[in-house]
């Protein structure tokens, strides 16, 4: 494993005086009150105690709730648990089904955490192609297939790119999936970040789907750490084994706030964020070379020159950006994220297109 490029970037910018940072992929407004609220009054309740670990019983009703309205997924509480965010869910769902040389094969390019966790837990990535525009290479996808493949993990609005997958890219995954016996795990965290296009749930047209989620995005509640995984029942009971001994349950008084979270009309943001894309992609399109970003926070960019030179000379900008390398195995494209205010993004675009003669 290797320590994750996002975070020293991060601990870079925690060292520069006033840096340009577009660097972490954390939303950059607040945790609504109404949120806040039913948090401190679960801590005043008492309610700091250990949990079940699958979660509390009203939380897990409320999500299977949302997934049958919102995602067209149809389960029950039984195929539920309440997870220590995305990456804690992740992180369970892989050793549960995980075992030494199995192969997951990821989209290139791919959330900088799929791969370390596929290495965690005895794995071995395998990196199917995508298209120009980011959308996936279903033939190639197809092709990587062998008899020691256990899954295939997507990411839809996709961090790096901000590409949304279509509905007809995934039935294609499903249908291949099924046909091989496939594992489909989906990551969703980032679906209320929609600017065109609409999001499609695959969990919605194959049972054999683990569908990942969770508040840290679309609630502001990184610090949080409160997700959820649905998936078939045979391994939500594996999963709950493994949470027991890892994180033995998601925080207490969050699973609570978690409740007022699921209400929270996001719309609002959605709109203030595709402002936020517009700078980026009006300010820097003439200059530079990028798909436009139809979801998520982030927009993946051909480098101009060299691509360690143009990493260097960010930096001496007191500008950060993250470097492809993170996020691929190929070294072609650099990462910024536009969940930061519109004076930074202003003057990150300026910083940008003097790099550029």
């Amino acid at each position: 494993m290797e320590i994750s490029g996002v975070r020293k970037m991060f601990e870079m910018a925690s060292k520069l005086k006033d840096p340009v940072d577009l660097s972490l992929g954390a939303p950059d407004f607040d945790v609504p009150d109404v949120v806040k609220k039913a948090a401190i009054s679960a801590i005043l309740a008492g309610r700091n105690r250990y949990v079940p670990t699958v979660g509390i019983p009203e939380l897990r009703t409320k999500v299977a709730e949302k997934l049958k309205k919102k995602n067209n997924i149809l389960v029950d509480d039984s195929c539920l648990i309440i997870t220590s965010a995305v990456s804690g869910g992740l992180s369970i769902v892989l050793t549960t089904i995980l075992n030494n040389g199995d192969e997951v094969i990821l989209f290139d390019p791919y959330f900088v955490g799929y791969k370390q966790l596929i290495l965690q837990n005895g794995g071995i990535p395998v990196y199917a192609k995508t298209k120009e525009d980011f959308s996936p290479d279903i033939l190639d996808f197809e092709s990587k297939i062998t008899k020691r493949t256990k899954a295939v993990i997507i990411n839809s609005p996709n961090n790096p790119t901000g590409k949304i997958y279509s509905a007809a890219d995934l039935k294609n995954i499903a249908s291949i999936a099924e046909k091989n016996g496939l594992l489909v795990i989906s990551d969703e965290i980032y679906e209320d970040f929609c600017f065109e296009k609409t999001h499609f749930s695959i969990g919605s047209v194959y049972e054999n789907t683990v569908t990942l989620n969770g508040f840290s995005k679309s609630c502001g509640m990184p610090g949080w750490r409160v997700g959820y995984v649905c998936a078939p029942k045979r391994i939500i009971d594996e999963c709950v084994k493994v949470q027991q001994y890892n994180f033995v349950c998601a925080p207490s008084p969050f699973q609570y706030a978690a409740l007022k979270a699921l209400d929270f009309d996001t719309s609002s943001i959605t709109q203030e964020y595709k402002r936020k894309r517009n700078i980026i992609y009006e300010g820097l399109g003439k200059k530079y070379s990028f798909s436009k970003p139809e979801g998520a926070f982030y927009a993946f960019i051909k480098y101009p020159y060299d691509g360690k030179k143009f990493i260097q000379d960010c930096v001496e900008k007191n500008l950060l950006v993250v470097p492809a390398s993170v996020f691929s195995q190929h070294d072609t494209h650099f990462r910024i994220s536009f969940a930061t205010s519109e004076n930074v993004l202003k003057k990150a675009v300026a910083i940008l297109n003097t790099l550029i003669s």
